[in-house]
This record gives C-alpha cells, sequence and structure tokens, in this order.
C-alpha cells in the first residue's frame, strides 16, 4: 500500500508540476509566491490587499486624482502648482497660529537623500537602461523576430488606445488594474496557471510555424549574414 501511495503521490506531483509550466519553480521545485513577486514589502502587502485602508485609499486617490485632471480641463503644471500652494499656506498658517497660541508647533520630518540611496537608484537605472538599449539593438537588427513581433504588436496597440483615451486615463487605468490583477491572480492562481500554460503552448507553435516560414522565404545570404 505504501509503494502503491508512493507511486501514485509521485504520478499526481509529475502531472501537477506539468499542468503548470508558468509558475516560477527553480531546480528544486521552489516556487515564488505572488508576494515575493511584487517585491514582499509594503509595496506588495498593498497591490495584494494586505492593508485594505491603505489600498483603498490608493484607488480613491487615483479616482480622484483622474476625476480633477479630466474634469477640470487644467494642465498638470497648473494643479501640481496649485498644490503646493495650498500646502504652503497651510502648513503657514499653522506655524503663526501655534505661534499666536504659544505653543510647539509639530516638527516637520527632514527629507533627505542619502548618498547609498542615490548610487542604488543610479546604479539599478543604469542596468534598466542598458538592458532597454540591448534589447533594441536585437530588434533594430533582426536577431529575434519574435521580440520585434512583440515590440510591434505592443507599440500598435498603444497606438490605437492613444486614440480613444488620453494618458491621464491610461495611467488612472494602469493603477487600477495594478491593485487589482496581482489580487486576483493571487487567488485565482491554480486555474489562470493552467489556462495560460495552454495559451503559451499555443502562442509559442504559432511563432514557430512564422518563424519557420519566415526564415525559408529568405535569401540565403541573408541568413549567411545573419548567422554571421
Amino acid at each position: 500500500m505504501d509503494a502503491a501511495g508512493g507511486a501514485e503521490a509521485a504520478a499526481n506531483g509529475g502531472i501537477e508540476s506539468s499542468a503548470d509550466p508558468c509558475s516560477s519553480g527553480g531546480a528544486g521545485g521552489y516556487s515564488l509566491s505572488v508576494h515575493q513577486i511584487a517585491g514582499g514589502g509594503k509595496a506588495a502587502d498593498i497591490i495584494l490587499w494586505r492593508r485594505g485602508r491603505v489600498t483603498f485609499g490608493v484607488i480613491f486617490g487615483a479616482t480622484m486624482a483622474w476625476w480633477l485632471f479630466e474634469k477640470s480641463g487644467l494642465s498638470l503644471l497648473t494643479i501640481c502648482c496649485d498644490i503646493f500652494l495650498i500646502l504652503i499656506v497651510l502648513q503657514f498658517l499653522r506655524v503663526k497660529i501655534a505661534g499666536l497660541l504659544n505653543r510647539q508647533p509639530r516638527p516637520l520630518p527632514e527629507l533627505v537623500l542619502s548618498e547609498e540611496m542615490v548610487s542604488n537608484a543610479a546604479a539599478s537605472f543604469r542596468v534598466k537602461v542598458n538592458n532597454m538599449l540591448m534589447i533594441a539593438h536585437d530588434i533594430t537588427l533582426g536577431k529575434d523576430f519574435r521580440l520585434f513581433f512583440q515590440v510591434v504588436l505592443v507599440l500598435w496597440l498603444l497606438s490605437v488606445i492613444g486614440n480613444f483615451c488620453s494618458s491621464i486615463t491610461l495611467a488612472y487605468i494602469g493603477t487600477i488594474a495594478l491593485v487589482t490583477i496581482p489580487a486576483l491572480y493571487n487567488k485565482y492562481q491554480r486555474p489562470v496557471d493552467r489556462y495560460a500554460g495552454m495559451l503559451h503552448r499555443n502562442i509559442s507553435r504559432h511563432c514557430k510555424i512564422v518563424d519557420e516560414n519566415v526564415i525559408s522565404r529568405l535569401p540565403r545570404r541573408f541568413i549567411r549574414d545573419k548567422e554571421d
């Protein structure tokens, strides 16, 4: 019974592992959770609704900002200047009123960027920019047809979407999607991974067919130069 049970468990484990091709498992079968993929910090807690009040505040603030930009008709510079003007006037009045009442105003937190923080941010930004430049270099030289097709498709979709809504609306939709899609995926991860795996296999099969048909029709001299 134990041997049969062990064999059945091994078979089930093999089925489950093969049915989840989109998992982030490594060689030891370890898979990252959605919280770890999102960074594992406070931002991940907000995205996955583990801090519901903060997440709701983000949605409410994004909605108010979108409504303010879309309905008021004012520019971004005008709204930012008005907000900073109101904050500065309120802070000035608070300090003066506290002085008239012989009360000590609450100290403001000092906002200081450390040298280490700036260096880490610059190093991370440099790595990302270099990766983007390398990808752009490969796309322009035609080294990766699949990536070229994906970039062209994404740019075309963004161009079409931009004709129907403004950049503020796109930013608002992106913010709402950021705090809803990861949480829904975290809740329904197994069925989403199963269907995503099926979709990924179908897309990969069609891309392989397109690659073979395109490469087979290219001149041999062009293919030899591309391989060199």
